[in-house]
């Protein structure tokens, strides 16, 4: 503002400019915003007082944050999704307020689970034929005896059945506490069918989404009858899955992944992060799980 209180050009230029971004945003019109912000930034950073500087930084999350929804939502463009997150990544964990965020990350989390899941549609087959050709090869030369299609198929279907995922990159705590033996496991069970082993718990009203009220109650012996210890081991995720713990790429995640409750927050560097916010009672169900957990198995 000039000394005499008047608005300056560049002010009054800047105020249309919002005028004008602020009347698309309301048309939801989020493509033109977008080109309005980009060709004019330069002379907004420029000429800008902090308050404008403020709301250009507002209307920018809110027109970034929109375009990316829209490409997974309206449009069902993946690729366009996933190019948009990931260009404004960082922006967004610094903009956008956690339940957005975490809305994008689950976004994010779906896509590359169903990619996944086409990928295994695609290679699945192709492996299995490839082995039926070479076992046809071979028995055809006399060197084993033949054998009929489905049985090949029946034979390597039962391998890619076997889903273990190598325990090596499973995070550790590293704080020494009472709770060894009790951090996150990326591979506590072999298979989904594997980790949802039916248990006996005392809580006939437990919610069926989870396998141990640990988080509501002091967990006793009558909670968990006729649990094994790959049971103990998931109930101990599923407290860190609770709090958003990401497990990384193995049974477990895929287990998680479709728990309703289950919200990932990628933020979370270390189990050492969870357990520091664990309840009074997390931590007493935390040892007293590890220690059941350790029992069973030297049995």
């Amino acid at each position: 503002m000039t000394e005499n209180n008047l608005p300056t050009d560049s002010e009054l230029k800047i105020d249309d400019l919002f005028k004008n971004i602020d009347e698309l945003i309301l048309k939801r019109d989020f493509d033109e915003a977008f080109n309005l912000v980009e060709e004019n930034r330069a002379y907004i950073t420029k000429f800008a007082n902090v308050k404008q500087q403020l709301l250009l930084n507002k209307y920018h999350t809110k027109i970034l944050f929109e375009l990316t929804l829209m490409a997974y939502e309206v449009e069902k463009d993946a690729d366009k999704f996933l190019n948009l997150f990931e260009k404004n990544r960082d922006f967004f964990e610094v903009h956008l307020d956690k339940p957005k965020y975490n809305r994008l990350l689950r976004y994010t989390s779906n896509i590359k689970k169903n990619r996944r899941k086409k990928k295994l549609n695609i290679i699945i087959p192709v492996v299995f034929f490839l082995v039926a050709l070479l076992i046809y090869g071979v028995a055809t030369m006399d060197i084993l005896p033949k054998m009929s299609f489905n049985e090949i198929y029946s034979s390597v279907a039962e391998k890619f059945k076997s889903d273990k995922p190598d325990d090596a990159d499973t995070p550790v705590p590293n704080d020494g506490s009472a709770e060894d033996n009790a951090e996150p496991d990326s591979g506590a069970a072999s298979n989904e069918d594997e980790a949802i082993s039916e248990n006996n718990s005392s809580d006939g009203a437990l919610d069926e989404n989870y396998l141990l009220p640990s988080s509501t109650k002091e967990l006793t012996l009558d909670d968990i009858t006729g649990m094994s210890a790959k049971d103990l081991r998931l109930a101990i995720n599923e407290m860190y899955a609770r709090h958003g713990y990401y497990f990384g790429p193995g049974a477990n995640q895929r287990y998680f992944d479709e728990k309703p409750w289950y919200n990932p927050d990628m933020s979370i560097k270390s189990p050492n992060d969870i357990v520091e916010n664990f309840t009074e009672i997390e931590n007493k169900n935390l040892s007293f799980l590890a220690t059941q957990e350790r029992r069973l198995k030297n049995n």
